[in-house]
């Protein structure tokens, strides 16, 4: 753990300002101005497995940052307009926060994006793609498959907040475990043979509470930390075994994966 307090940092690269992003995520307007160029809100993340306090920033690119404010910096937002063709490359003028601060999450955020704009969303993802980031589109067109049987995805700002919640901040606190599959899962990380791996993986998937796929997903998710302390060759094997027991999850056959 860390004293340092982590921070998401909002960046405008339209006309709208920083705060405007701040406001949505925090679901508040009580933001609090730091001088002209700096807006600030604590915002508590309180997931199923986990709660982390985090600082949520807003600075204009006249703000200056220093070493201190950069260290707890673990991710960017920028915001950013579709409808003007210099919506991509003046984006070139925030590339110092990337290099300066140590990012896990980096999001491009657009009011409006779609074939019809000026930038399009295969151009806007196609940037986002090649610089590491998640494109989301704010107001987006694009409607969820009805299918019950399909994970709905979340979309807008509602996405943005659940993208956060992925990130590994370094002060979260983690609950206890929230389902009887969980211990079992936190055991997947190194075993020595394949039989007593696989037997495993059976009782965590058979576990009650472990029926749905997106249940194994968030349990692994709160793995990565410990994993993270692992050498290369651990964190390796760990991984192939996390692959392995999604595969197992969706359905998959153990020859079909040997194959790939």
């Amino acid at each position: 753990m860390t004293d340092i307090k982590p921070s998401v940092l909002i960046v405008s690269n339209c006309t709208k300002e920083p705060k405007f992003l701040l406001e949505l995520i925090a679901k508040s307007s009580e933001i609090k101005q730091d001088g002209s160029h700096k807006f600030s809100y604590s915002w508590t993340i309180d997931t199923k497995y986990y709660t982390a306090n985090v600082d949520l920033f807003a600075i204009t690119d006249h703000y200056e940052r220093d070493e201190d404010f950069n260290e707890t910096v673990k991710a960017l937002i920028i915001h950013t307009d579709c409808n003007i063709e210099t919506g991509l490359t003046s984006l070139n003028k925030w590339e110092g926060i990337e290099s300066d601060c140590d990012l896990e999450i980096k999001l491009l955020v657009a009011d409006y994006c779609d074939d019809e704009s000026k930038i399009s969303l295969k151009e806007a993802t196609e940037w986002s793609r090649k610089r590491g980031f998640e494109f989301i589109v704010l107001n987006s067109t694009i409607e969820n498959d009805e299918n019950e049987e399909i994970i709905k995805e979340k979309v807008g700002v509602d996405r943005i907040i659940e993208a956060l919640q992925t990130c590994i901040w370094p002060n979260l606190q983690m609950k206890e475990a929230c389902t009887p599959g969980y211990n079992n899962l936190e055991k997947l990380s190194l075993h020595q043979n394949e039989e007593d791996f696989d037997k495993l993986i059976d009782e965590v998937l058979l576990d009650e509470g472990m029926d749905e796929f997106t249940e194994l997903f968030g349990q692994l998710h709160t793995m990565k930390e410990s994993i993270q302390s692992l050498s290369g060759s651990e964190r390796k094997q760990c991984a192939e075994q996390m692959v392995t027991a999604f595969w197992k999850a969706i359905g998959g056959d153990d020859d079909e994966l040997q194959d790939s």
